[in-house]
């Protein structure tokens, strides 16, 4: 049911061609908002964005890799010269990845620190003072791997506590602009089949299906996150395990700590290290703010250089 506070108001969604982000786009959409989708593969923004107009939305989408500072600022300039104000920021590109510190590869840890927090980071930068302008929201799509430094799952882990004390800070320092900060903790959650993770050699591998977890919907997030705007909510956390496991953290810190490492053994081969066909060497990320390379490598780097196509 629409309650019109989304009409008009003007969002972008980082890492909005698939998964949990497209939800959260079409959610928004549904509600009255204009949005702005992100990726950095070409071929999987368009198909997205050419699936919301066959379903009568007209979108606008931003081919921008935010692992590169100056392509965060360019998708927050691309977002007001198109619409002229920035009311909703949801920063939800993420990278995931598994294996043991030790024999992880080491482009998986800056990977991972420049996608999950960094790339946040600047993107919040340059909206802030477009934010200001309207009283908006920043909303960071965490994970219940940011409670705490979970085996097998370090960077990941890391770069997720990262982001958490980002969104902290920035509650702080925004409070007297009027702008919402919101930070959501998502569980386990069904991923899309094309759903990609960094494999303990830097490699790119599909992530399976999870069968041994009761699994929440990309689209039950996307309601929650759209709830937690309109009622501007600081903080949720999704799912029965999620919050079962956020309250062990936080109020039993020592017993949660035995409990992982009892569980050590099952935390890597039932919730790591699970299998996973790899992604062609073609389609891997490297380690030099380049877009993923796809069947159209050559139109991707075309629209990227070409001052005159930046939007689609």
């Amino acid at each position: 049911m629409k309650n019109n506070y989304l009409k008009n108001k003007v969002a972008l969604v980082s890492g909005s061609s698939m998964g949990i982000g497209k939800a959260i786009a079409w959610e928004l959409l549904q509600q009255g908002a204009k949005v702005i989708l992100n990726g950095r593969d070409y071929e999987k923004l368009i198909r997205t964005k050419n699936d919301f107009s066959t379903n009568g939305f007209k979108v606008k989408s931003v081919i921008a890799d935010i692992r590169d500072q100056d392509k965060c600022k360019f998708l927050i300039e691309q977002t007001i010269s198109i619409y002229g104000q920035l009311d909703i920021l949801v920063n939800n590109a993420g990278m995931s990845s598994r294996g043991s510190i030790e024999h992880s590869s080491d482009k998986n840890f800056t990977i991972l620190s420049e996608t999950n927090f960094t790339g946040a980071a600047h993107l919040s930068k340059y909206a802030i003072p477009f934010l200001k302008e309207t009283k908006g929201h920043v909303i960071f799509i965490n994970s219940v791997a940011g409670f705490r430094g979970m085996p097998f799952n370090s960077a990941y882990s890391a770069s997720k506590m990262a982001q958490a004390a980002l969104s902290e800070a920035l509650r702080i320092e925004l409070y007297d602009f009027g702008i919402h900060v919101g930070i959501a903790f998502v569980g386990f959650t069904q991923n899309d089949p094309d759903k990609k993770i960094l494999d303990v050699d830097g490699s790119l591998v599909y992530l399976p299906k999870r069968n041994n977890l009761r699994l929440a919907t990309a689209e039950s997030v996307a309601k929650s996150i759209r709830i937690m705007i309109e009622k501007r909510k600081k903080r949720i956390t999704l799912t029965g395990l999620g919050n079962l496991a956020n309250f062990i953290f936080r109020y039993f810190p020592i017993f949660s700590n035995w409990l992982i490492w009892l569980n050590r053994e099952k935390i890597k081969s039932q919730y790591t290290m699970i299998g996973g066909k790899k992604v062609n060497e073609n389609a891997q990320v490297n380690n030099q703010y380049k877009e993923i390379i796809t069947g159209v490598e050559g139109k991707v780097k075309t629209v990227l250089k070409s001052p005159n196509i930046k939007t689609y």
